[in-house]
């Protein structure tokens, strides 16, 4: 009977290394999702299915995105660390563009800059505490 050991180590290290990437990309999609208006004034996400569409586009955005960025910049040599940053940068600003979107239909729809700036701030100031 071989001995998988060695075999099972190496995959448990690898899935150790992209975790931190992963935590990044789910925190890029917070953000996301907070500046396209799916965390309300109280802090509490409104679970639906275009939130949940949007949160895995985030996160796909920023494993992708971000991955190709360190492929073809060929940072491959950099700590985990700046590569948890460069995929939380791809998250944050995919789901800024998402964001701006979502926010532009709302004012066409008739909603006021004002409404849209205490939207976001509210609900910054719940995450993030006052």
């Amino acid at each position: 009977m071989p001995n998988n050991t060695p075999f099972i180590d190496l995959i448990i290290l690898k899935l150790l290394a992209f975790m931190p990437k992963i935590l990044i990309a789910v925190v890029g999609a917070v953000f996301g999702l907070m500046l396209s208006g799916d965390i309300g004034r109280d802090g509490k996400i409104q679970v639906s299915v275009a939130a949940m569409i949007k949160f895995v586009i985030a996160v796909t955005i920023s494993l992708v995105g971000g991955s190709a960025h360190i492929e073809i910049m060929q940072w491959q040599d950099y700590s985990v660390t700046v590569h948890g940053l460069i995929m939380l940068m791809w998250a944050v600003f995919g789901m800024l563009a998402i964001g701006i979107i979502y926010q532009s239909v709302a004012l066409m729809q008739g909603k006021s800059i004002a409404e849209i700036i205490k939207e976001v701030k509210d609900a910054a100031f719940a995450i993030f505490g006052k």
